[in-house]
């Protein structure tokens, strides 16, 4: 990042300290203040929120007497949970917002949506207020990515209902850059016209739709992407924005800043900031949203949180008015950094998600996670496609060493090169994920191509 703070809204200096523990205990001290209210709030919802804390022992909001109790408190919601809310107030009430709506129905005045496809939508809820304090959140991460009030962007990203989608571009708005807002489903070809056009300083698209223009616009434009001018471009939506491959390649083509992005639910918002290697994603919304509850994926014991610290995600929102996340069971498996960022030289706190709890491996005591591997494989492309299997004889999540990887050839790898490229894998996969697998190259395009949806893991004798 350039010089100035970008990010000075969770400056060290308002807590005294560029001390890792004074940060998060200053964090925690502002979070505490903010909880108890919540915690009253929420007690008020005799639909969902109040049979939680009862089933959890807590028998009034004063039960919850410290930070430490609230961390101790099971999970309230997850996916499942989630939907079987929205099913239950739809059934009952005929709108699908759910029981834990804590606001007034005619407070809800924004929807945004997941793209279930993997099952029923899951629906998030905005007041005023949440509108508000999201357009803010997400107002620090446009900021931390350059880009500035007055600018012309490129909305890109799917539109309907997601949240990176008509969300994402109110939030533009709201924060008085000018977005020209295409969506996805106007096609590359009319999506490279209309930035030749409008000439917008900042991108907004997934990855794969960045390597569409990089790849279509010699034919459709007759001139290389370098050429639209573009000088930042935000990435969200999948995986692969964070590889430094996918970032170099952005640089040489663009000639653009790269950043990747998550946010829009509950208050969240984390960015990567601009350098060779994505070092974790910033927080942008510490003081609206507890993201980094962490718990163990086996036991939902909490998880110290400091430097380091690997778990499972439970997300608390805590100012948010209409249906809100509160012990919220991500899925998702973090690691934290807490200290100097080595890319931007910005203090606070980062993550990185290196997999989800519903896919993870044992094996010998060791935990395994197939993102986590996913990860590593790409050091070696273009020797390697990216795509790989990990085939198992029965069921998750105890396996029998040696874990089995097929990892699929890049193009122009011979298979001459296969013998020794499978064993830099496997060494590499020991040094850095502590387990020695056995790895199987196989050839270029031989395994099918479903999406960001593709699944990793194979079953013997069940169907992929």
């Amino acid at each position: 990042m350039p010089s100035e703070n970008r990010l000075a809204y969770l400056d060290p200096a308002r807590f005294g300290a560029r001390d890792p523990g004074a940060y998060l205990a200053a964090l925690d001290a502002l979070r505490w203040e903010k909880l108890q209210r919540q915690i009253r709030y929420l007690w008020t919802n005799e639909d969902y929120f109040r049979p939680r804390f009862l089933e959890a022992g807590v028998r009034a909001p004063e039960d919850i007497r410290s930070l430490d109790d609230f961390r101790r408190l099971p999970a309230f919601l997850d996916k499942t949970r989630h939907r079987e809310s929205q099913d239950a107030s739809l059934a009952r009430d005929g709108h699908p917002l759910g029981l834990h709506l804590t606001a007034p129905r005619d407070a809800a005045v924004h929807l945004a949506a997941t793209s279930g496809t993997t099952g029923t939508p899951t629906f998030y809820v905005f007041t005023r207020k949440d509108q508000e304090i999201t357009y803010k959140v997400l107002g620090r991460l446009f900021r931390a990515a350059g880009i500035r009030p007055g600018d012309t962007t490129f909305h890109a990203f799917g539109l309907s209902l997601w949240l990176a989608g008509v969300t994402w571009a109110q939030a533009l708005e709201a924060f008085g850059a000018r977005p020209v807002i295409l969506g996805a489903e106007g096609g590359v070809p009319k999506i490279l016209r209309y930035i030749q056009i409008t000439r917008p300083r900042a991108l907004f698209a997934t990855p794969s739709m960045v390597n569409q223009l990089i790849e279509r616009a010699p034919d459709e434009i007759g001139a290389p992407v370098a050429a639209l001018g573009i000088e930042i471009i935000v990435c969200s939506g999948e995986p692969g924005a964070s590889q430094p491959a996918f970032r170099q390649r952005v640089r040489e083509h663009f000639g653009a800043q790269v950043f990747d992005a998550t946010g829009g639910a509950w208050h969240n918002g984390t960015i990567t900031c601009d350098s060779a290697e994505a070092h974790g994603m910033h927080y942008m919304a510490e003081d609206y949203c507890f993201r980094y509850d962490l718990v163990d994926p086996e036991t939902k014991q909490p998880i110290a949180i400091r430097d380091g610290a690997v778990g499972e995600a439970i997300h608390t929102a805590l100012e948010y008015e209409a249906a809100p996340a509160f012990r919220n069971a991500t899925g998702d498996i973090l690691r934290l950094h807490v200290g100097e960022c080595p890319g931007c030289g910005h203090f606070g706190v980062r993550m990185e998600i290196i997999g989800r709890a519903d896919d993870m491996l044992a094996i010998k005591g060791v935990k395994v996670y197939p993102a986590a591997i996913q990860t590593l494989l790409r050091a070696f492309q273009p020797a390697v496609s990216g795509e790989l299997r990990i085939r198992l004889d029965g069921p998750p999540p105890r396996v029998e060493p040696p874990l089995k990887l097929a990892v699929e050839a890049g193009p122009n790898t011979g298979d001459a090169e296969w013998p020794a490229l499978a064993g830099a894998i496997e060494q590499r996969i020991r040094d850095l994920l502590t387990f020695r697998p056995k790895v199987t190259i196989v050839p270029f395009a031989s395994l099918p191509r479903t999406g960001a949806k593709t699944k990793l893991i194979e079953v013997a004798g069940r169907p992929s």
